[in-house]
């Protein structure tokens, strides 16, 4: 009801679909609609740059920027999604919503020939192209915890691999809490993964274990959003041309 009366006001005309999206264009500019959220791209002269495109992901309400300066280079936004924590049975509050970035070339060679989900989010996860993990807090939490949390999933997988996580959790808990709205930025170029987080606060860490694990919290079997994987992998498909 509320995309069908955004449209009306927009004067909209519907154009074909594809990859799971329902796309529609105005004289403003192109907007396509997907569980994953509203991408609204959009042209000079309403509130955006020209070409440039913006998700709200749709739990959250958090906006996503469709491009994102990180590694050197200009990444794009491929999906997003939420990170709920469940507190009482089965009662759960939004923790942050979480969006990936990737260098649009290099991330398109490494998905050529890709069919399917599964073998989509793998390529997506064990490419050592440039890619980020846009992290936005939906509420205000400790950082400690968050990088706990983040390195609880990631332990079992680089186990006996020599992954630098205790640098990786020091490294939260040198921060103050997080708070609602603020950012922490996971870049992985090649084998290193960059931190960067509110306060100037920034931190390296050369491993390849660790690049992959952190990724695969969000693309793996057992992803912690179904949400974020779905929309992720499915952006990833659309960009190498696939299904």
């Amino acid at each position: 009801m509320r995309v069908a009366l955004l449209l009306g006001l927009l004067g909209v005309v519907t154009s074909s679909a594809a990859a799971g999206f329902e796309s529609v264009s105005s004289g403003h500019g192109r907007i396509e609609v997907c569980a994953a959220g509203v991408r609204l791209s959009l042209r000079g002269g309403w509130g955006g740059g020209g070409g440039a495109s913006a998700v709200k992901e749709p739990v959250t309400g958090i906006n996503f920027p469709g491009n994102l300066q990180a590694g050197g280079k200009s990444l794009e936004l491929l999906g997003c999604g939420e990170r709920r924590k469940k507190i009482v049975g089965p009662v759960a509050v939004n923790v942050y919503a979480i969006g990936m970035y990737v260098d649009q070339g290099p991330a398109s060679a490494a998905g050529k020939g890709v069919s399917g989900e599964a073998a989509a989010a793998k390529a997506l996860s064990d490419g050592s192209f440039t890619k980020s993990l846009r992290l936005v807090m939906a509420r205000s939490v400790n950082a400690e915890k968050i990088g706990d949390a983040l390195a609880e999933q990631i332990e079992p997988r680089v186990k006996g691999t020599g992954a630098p996580v205790d640098e990786f959790k020091g490294f939260f808990k040198g921060l103050e809490k997080l708070e609602n709205q603020q950012v922490v930025i996971f870049t992985q170029t090649g084998s290193t993964l960059a931190v960067s987080a509110p306060g100037n606060r920034s931190s390296q860490f050369n491993s390849a274990p660790l690049c992959k694990a952190l990724f695969d919290i969000y693309l793996g079997d057992k992803p912690v959003s179904d949400n974020a994987k779905n929309a992720m992998v499915s952006g990833f498909l659309k960009l190498c041309g696939g299904k």
